[in-house]
């Protein structure tokens, strides 16, 4: 049969590898279309920004061990080795930091590095090791949360999980954990900033619970970072080299907005914005959820109310980052990430890169990459959109470098003087992908995931991050669902 892809990011080309995997006889043709000048959706890289680089400007981090997405690492690993000097590594350890990835954790890095904490509003600098009480204990809340609804033997199961269905995840924190109000900066930059993507009274408890109980029963812990040289796009790279490009049988077409897509016995019919059309058997959909429930998409026939319903529980709003060059570090040395409270940039991480000058010389530069998400992404934006005179990188710029002078106490001469170039980039502002990560809202069940999910007359499939009904806001969440709808359409054969 013929298939045809909407959208080229990990579940797209997850589903088209796993299509092509079967023999011509089973699948004739597989044709991905997407809205986007390049194939990745939100992984993307800057190669210009430092020569000999990729600079993530989306997805960055690899979650996790033995996942779809460190197959294709492992799958690779010789071959982007060999393109990296004696004294490299293809994986760098990250220090996990953030409360909502299980940070943080107990001791650095084999590198030695290791991540601090920002309190804001009182000019404290925390060490992820520090014995101050009020952290201990916000952390050990957010440690136990996952086990805080079923473990309460004074209330049934049933009824503590219907009230965790109905109350948002800050609501339960104040009621439940009294979080200590000088950790409060503490707990939305270092949660609601990267799990949540979102304001903590916005997002679902119970599936923050399933999503972080996913995670301890199915995922072997641990975040690392690919070499600059080969950045998450490498990981695009490898599956279009090895399981796409050379098959007679897959094509790709970018700058193609789909404008309809229409079902009738013979088919489906997708249409694009400037008229083209394609005909094929059986069609997936990987487009982010406000491009569905935004109606950019006119379904013929319109999509049943349950799906609509499901996919309006979802939310998804801003991701920015900022990344700034330094010719010198303006942190302390052995520091790869802050955490700050109540400050403008809520997640800072922190890497350094060789460039070649000449045979045998290079020089080191240093980047701060600021990770904004929700309110702290459209406070950003409203004051750039304010920048008259002043170009927006260098304002977004002037931001962090404030910032890193006011926690870590470099006089701001010498952090203007190590500055040297910043790129911003924000999700929102592209029309077909209006975000950064999906987020759960109150009131979602775990029904709705997999509403989101099934398929319609075994014509219509869908995947993407928002529908992985274990654990969803990774790159492998989202490859994980393009196999499952190529399994799904391999099975109507």
């Amino acid at each position: 049969m013929d298939v045809v892809i909407i959208g080229a990011g990990g579940a797209g080309l997850s589903a088209a590898k796993t299509l092509l995997k079967q023999p011509s006889s089973v699948i004739s043709s597989v044709k991905i279309v997407e809205a986007l000048s390049y194939i990745g959706g939100r992984i993307k890289a800057d190669d210009e920004f430092i020569p000999g680089h990729r600079v993530d400007l989306g997805a960055e981090y690899i979650h996790g061990f033995k996942t779809i997405l460190t197959e294709v690492v492992d799958e690779s690993k010789d071959e982007w080795e060999s393109r990296l000097d004696e004294d490299e590594e293809l994986l760098e350890d990250i220090f996990i930091i953030a409360h909502a990835d299980g940070g943080p954790d107990e001791k650095p890095t084999k590198n030695g590095e290791y991540g601090v904490y920002y309190l804001g509003k009182e000019d404290t600098l925390l060490r992820y090791d520090t014995d101050d009480a009020d952290f201990q204990y916000l952390s050990e809340a957010i440690d136990n949360l996952k086990w805080e609804i079923e473990d309460d033997e004074n209330d049934c199961v049933k009824e503590k999980t219907e009230e965790a269905v109905n109350i948002s995840l800050g609501a339960y924190l104040d009621e439940h954990i009294e979080v200590p109000s000088r950790m409060s900066g503490i707990l939305e930059s270092g949660f609601g900033n990267t799990a949540a993507c979102t304001d903590l009274y916005k997002i679902s408890l119970s599936s923050t619970i399933d999503f972080e109980k996913y995670w301890e029963e199915n995922e072997v812990a641990g975040d690392t970072r690919l070499h600059s040289k080969i950045g998450m796009v490498g990981v695009v790279d490898s599956i279009v080299e090895k399981h796409l490009k050379n098959d007679d049988r897959f094509s790709i077409h970018l700058n193609w907005t789909v404008a309809s897509i229409s079902r009738d016995s013979n088919g489906v019919t997708i249409t694009s914005k400037d008229g083209t059309m394609l005909k094929a058997d059986k069609a997936i959909v990987t487009v982010p959820p406000p491009i569905i429930t935004s109606n950019d998409i006119v379904f013929d026939p319109p999509l049943p109310t349950w799906k609509l319903e499901a996919y309006k529980m979802v939310g998804m709003e801003g991701a920015i980052k900022i990344i700034v060059k330094f010719n010198q570090k303006v942190w302390p040395e052995k520091v790869q990430n802050v955490i700050a409270g109540d400050m403008p940039i809520p997640e800072i991480w922190f890497r350094s890169m060789k460039t070649k000058v000449n045979d045998g010389e290079y020089e080191t530069c240093h980047l701060a990459v600021g990770f904004l998400t929700s309110k702290a992404a459209d406070n950003l934006v409203r004051i750039l959109e304010e920048c008259v005179d002043q170009d927006r990188n260098e304002k977004a710029a002037q931001i962090i470098l404030h910032q890193l002078s006011q926690m870590f106490k470099f006089d701001k001469h010498i952090v203007d003087d190590a500055y040297e170039s910043a790129i911003i980039y924000d999700w929102k502002s592209i029309p077909s992908i209006k975000g950064g990560y999906m987020y759960p809202k109150v009131g979602m069940e775990k029904s709705d995931f997999h509403r989101m999910a099934k398929s319609i007359d075994s014509q219509l499939f869908f995947a993407g991050e928002a529908t992985n009904t274990g654990a969803c806001c990774t790159v492998q969440a989202a490859m994980e669902t393009g196999k499952c709808a190529a399994d799904e359409i391999i099975a109507c054969t």
